[in-house]
């Protein structure tokens, strides 16, 4: 059962919710609040889909990245990155199928790079296109077989603009996330295991490591491995010195029995609010898991696609 948290870990956890996170949150298009406007599309459970409700200061910031990033295309053409920086630019504005255009474009003239891979990836299993996805994310590791690893540069830089992710770890990482869509849930647990034993992440922050430990847990759990999931979240501790990932470490110290459920209904983000749903789920409580899934799609600009894949299977199980 949760117990409720220490003042030292609730100290931690508060300073962590503070400007830093915020600064970066409020940025992700896939994890913006719903706007006032309407786009083309609609979740895998049928609600629309939004423009983020970004400031307008901010979406006037984000834009300005993405004229820089097509003047920088129209200049060297021949470049993989003039590709790769406008798909990641329109990504950040939350036009993920316009990304996969830009990303596939690069591809026509880079047809072998695991970059382009990696990215367009991403942003077809935030268009729901979650096999296209794989598929991407597998052909990328492939190639990449041999290459050293490097760390990826990160499109809108951190408090320390210190790159978190290596390519591989995040091929890794998001092959595994991905496959919990389809219900792949030996892929989620092999991939992000995969994902944590890349030699090059160092991870001195915890970062990565505490989102991996997150997805352990809910991918150990729901192919019945109890202890297996309680390993995966051994790590993991209020005095990590986290850069971004304060929503991934109250999951899983929710998870952990670190944090009671009555401190986690406070924090209304979708990784939070997604690791109730799921411990509900886990306990058999499939109305409750629903119920809670279904609002953090309607909260989203752009949904949230574990969710909606996870209310699919309570679903069919009826």
């Amino acid at each position: 059962m949760p117990i409720r948290m220490s003042t030292a870990v609730a100290a931690v956890l508060l300073l962590a919710a503070g400007p830093l996170e915020a600064q970066i949150a409020d940025r992700d298009a896939a994890l913006a609040p719903a706007g006032e406007t309407l786009r083309e599309g609609q979740t895998l459970i049928g609600t629309p889909l939004s423009e983020p409700g970004f400031s307008p200061e901010l979406r006037a910031e984000l834009e300005l990245d993405l004229a820089i990033a097509r003047a920088t295309l129209e200049l060297a053409p021949h470049r993989e990155d003039s590709y790769i920086w406008v798909g990641r630019r329109l990504g950040y504005l939350g036009r993920f199928e316009d990304a996969v255009d830009a990303f596939t474009q690069g591809l026509e003239l880079f047809p072998d790079s695991y970059k382009l891979l990696r990215f367009r990836g991403r942003h077809l299993a935030r268009s729901r296109q979650f096999d296209a996805a794989i598929a991407d994310y597998t052909r990328a590791l492939d190639l990449m077989e041999g290459v050293q690893d490097s760390f990826e540069p990160d499109g809108i830089a951190n408090a320390y603009n210190l790159p978190l992710g290596t390519f591989r770890s995040n091929l890794h990482y998001y092959r595994a996330q991905t496959s919990f869509a389809v219900g792949d849930f030996e892929t989620l647990v092999a991939g992000m295991q995969a994902a944590l034993d890349e030699p090059l992440l160092i991870d001195p922050t915890g970062d990565m490591g505490v989102a991996i430990a997150y997805w352990l847990y809910i991918g150990h759990s729901l192919l019945g491995d109890d202890a297996a999931a309680r390993a995966a979240l051994a790590p993991v501790h209020a005095e990590l010195p986290l850069i971004e990932n304060a929503n991934y470490l109250r999951g899983a110290l929710f998870f952990k029995g670190e944090i009671a459920r009555e401190e986690m209904e406070a924090f209304p983000g979708a990784i939070e609010q997604f690791a109730l749903a799921m411990a509900d789920r886990l306990a058999g409580e499939n109305d409750a898991a629903e119920a809670r899934m279904e609002a953090i799609v309607r909260a989203g600009a752009s949904g949230f696609w574990p969710a909606e894949a996870e209310i699919l299977r309570i679903r069919a199980e009826r």
